[in-house]
């Protein structure tokens, strides 16, 4: 009986031997299979291979020239502008600030030529809407650019225009300067205390325009009760 399940025993592990020697081979065999299919499909779609590669390269290619382009013509345009700024002939300045907004008008400094021409101009208009509506404008500059547009409008007596400007939303930095602007543009006196008290409560970027409304509000108070 001992020799009998020895050899069962002898014969079990000679079984599993077996077993483990084939799976692994059957793994291997199956791996060669695959690789051989990946090689056989590889060779099939040669040239598709080949031609998503090439797409892949003249792409990343076509990105890095516009890149380098991009950077070329902001450094263009930076020098252009700074140009302008230093020199002292006011019609140069005007010229080179033109040729900015004109050649390099996607870039951000297409919007700081705007800007300075707005303040050059007698007619600064034209040059504040293209801030207002450029995509290379940022929400700050448009902001601003809107209120400069509606004291403009305001100053040269274009109340519908200036309230139509002053009707769209601004940045909470600017809402002091809004509310004051359309107390200015308001001619019922109770819409003019209320916006000033808005603009009162806003927050504060300038101590001179907080003076300004604080008087404001004082003189309207005190007007209401001599009539009191």
């Amino acid at each position: 009986m001992d020799k009998v399940s020895k050899k069962s025993k002898a014969e079990e592990a000679t079984t599993k031997e077996v077993d483990s020697s084939f799976a692994s081979e059957m793994d291997e065999l199956k791996r060669d299979m695959r690789s051989a299919q990946i090689v056989d499909w590889m060779q099939n779609n040669q040239q598709q291979l080949i031609a998503g590669i090439v797409a892949i390269m003249l792409l990343l290619a076509g990105g890095t020239l516009w890149l380098e382009r991009s950077k070329a013509q902001k450094d263009s345009a930076a020098t252009l502008y700074h140009q302008a700024l230093a020199t002292s002939n006011v019609e140069q300045k005007k010229a080179m600030l033109e040729m900015v907004i004109k050649d390099y008008e996607s870039t951000g400094y297409a919007s700081l030529a705007n800007l300075y021409m707005a303040k050059l101009s007698d007619q600064p208009e034209e040059y504040l809407n293209r801030l207002i509506h450029s995509a290379a404008s940022t929400p700050e500059l448009a902001w601003q650019a809107q209120l400069d547009l509606a004291e403009w409008y305001l100053n040269n007596g274009k109340l519908a225009e200036a309230k139509a400007q002053l009707a769209e939303p601004v940045g909470k930095q600017y809402e002091q300067l809004r509310h004051y602007l359309m107390a200015e543009v308001s001619t019922d006196t109770a819409e003019k205390k209320k916006h000033l008290q808005m603009s009162l409560d806003a927050e504060s970027n300038d101590a001179f325009l907080k003076a300004r409304i604080e008087s404001m509000l004082a003189e309207l108070g005190a007007v209401e009760s001599s009539n009191l």
